[in-house]
């Protein structure tokens, strides 16, 4: 053999652009989420609702959630930008209220007194609080500012306390938001430990699981949420009620996800990488954690952020018929009491403000829980 014969051609390089690059699950899964613009959208709206109600409510409220006031039930002031003459300003405004009794309806009304403006200034000094729990401030976001110490602006309108409902639209948020989160950790710690544990070893320990979820699963949720809500005490204080409130709401209806985790164990305990770790002397509890149920995560995480909203509406609807949440507590259930009779609904409509925040988060997470599901499976069509 000739010695150029014996040297191998060199192999011609491949351009930066047509190189494949390996990519991992977890970054297939974020391309193709990136991809669903509702899902975007509705983790966007998510964001901004966490951080404005749960971590900087005191910031962006201008008032406490117990401040009250002599404008009862006052109707909305909006920012504005021209006046009735027509003049433009760059910062804006609200109007006046001005006070009316109206004899024929024996009410009091509050109407815009259109000659008296207030600016509206941002980052203004007001009631003072600790920013996160901790750092003492008395910066709010927006105000009427210190030369103007009577001017209020009342975004949302007032109840019958004459306190603001939009500072308490943004404190119930934190709670019911809160409740969702908390609520669904116990529901997923509950669900795929008990689904887990029953998929992997069967026999009586299935058997005694998968009983109870199909007990749990005979009794209707409506009934068995208001019985259970019934049952606790008035007494009791408001933090006892929120955890209490949360717990039953896990606790109810952790069974369908077990099953489900459950169904997913069952097939994943046949592995290679659990024979191989059964192999290698691995516990089952090691197994189980480190094993068996991060490989259901996918799934888990698609079915946590769906049932999210679902913990979210229960605690509103158990609220508002006085059987969750109870006042001095603000949640949107709580404000939801507000507007449980005609006469709230037709001289005060402001009440139903706290409507759209409920229904925008619903709908966020349904649009980023369908978003996760089908980025979940990067390889489908």
């Amino acid at each position: 053999m000739s010695e150029a014969a014996a040297i191998p051609e060199a192999i011609p390089e491949i351009p930066k652009e047509k190189r494949m690059v390996s990519q991992s699950y977890w970054s297939l899964v974020w391309w193709k989420f990136r991809k669903n613009r509702l899902a975007v959208i509705g983790a966007i709206i998510l964001l901004i609702y966490y951080i404005t109600c749960i971590f900087f409510a005191e910031f962006f409220a201008p008032y406490s959630k117990e401040l009250e006031s002599d404008y009862i039930e006052a109707r909305p002031t909006y920012f504005q930008f021209r006046d009735d003459a027509g003049n433009f300003s760059l910062r804006p405004f609200v109007y006046g209220l001005e006070e009316k009794i109206d004899k024929a309806t024996r009410s009091r009304r509050f109407d815009l007194d259109k000659t008296i403006k207030y600016p509206i200034y941002f980052f203004v000094k007001a009631q003072p609080y600790k920013l996160l729990g901790i750092i003492p401030t008395d910066v709010h976001f927006f105000g009427t500012g210190p030369e103007n110490p009577d001017a209020k602006v009342f975004l949302a309108g007032t109840d019958k306390l004459g306190r603001d409902q939009f500072s308490r639209i943004l404190f119930g948020g934190r709670i019911s938001l809160f409740i969702g989160l908390f609520s669904v950790a116990v529901f997923l710690f509950i669900g795929v430990t008990l689904g887990a544990i029953s998929g992997y070893y069967g026999g009586a320990t299935d058997i005694i699981v998968m009983r109870i979820t199909e007990l749990l699963s005979a009794f209707p949720q409506e009934p068995l949420f208001l019985a259970l809500g019934a049952a606790v005490p008035v007494s009791w204080p408001s933090t006892r009620v929120f955890f209490i409130v949360t717990i039953l709401l896990a606790l109810v209806q952790w069974g369908g996800l077990a099953r489900q985790v459950r169904g997913l164990v069952l097939s994943g305990r046949e592995e290679q990488y659990v024979l191989a770790a059964q192999s290698f002397g691995a516990g089952d509890r090691r197994i189980i954690f480190n094993h068996l149920i991060p490989a259901t995560m996918s799934h888990v995480i698609v079915i946590a952020t769906l049932k999210i909203p679902n913990m979210i509406l229960l605690e509103t609807a158990l609220s508002f018929l006085g059987l969750g949440l109870v006042p001095p507590t603000v949640s949107w259930g709580t404000l939801l009491q507000n507007a449980n009779t005609v006469r709230s609904i037709s001289f005060a409509p402001w009440y139903l403000f706290v409507v759209p925040f409920i229904l925008f988060s619903i709908l966020a997470y349904n649009m980023l829980g369908d978003g996760l599901r089908d980025a979940m499976d990067p390889y489908s069509k």
